[in-house]
């Protein structure tokens, strides 16, 4: 899980507290989330308010066990080949 870390841009808690309002513009308009270092170890990580609203959905939706039972029997639909394809999806919702 730590890897997956990686593919944000790393900031030591000096640089943070130097530059705070530079980070945030960037969080607005170039990067999703930041990890925030101390002593050059990952300690927080600070993302903007959109990807944290996204995420915080996501983690309600799959709270839901009902939801996460039927996620969990679709994709394994989907996997053994007995999906629906995605235009018979759309011709029934009209999409």
């Amino acid at each position: 899980m730590l890897t997956d870390l990686l593919q944000y841009p790393f900031v030591g808690t000096y640089e943070l507290r130097k530059n705070l309002t530079a980070l945030l513009e960037k969080l607005k308009e170039e990067v999703k989330e930041v990890v925030i270092t101390s002593k050059g170890k990952p300690q927080a990580v600070l993302m903007n308010i959109e990807e944290y609203l996204e995420q915080k959905e996501a983690l309600k939706e799959l709270a839901d066990p009902i939801y996460l039972r039927k996620l969990l029997a679709a994709k394994k639909e989907f996997a053994s080949g007995k999906g629906i394809p995605a235009r018979k999806v759309y011709q029934k919702t009209d999409l």
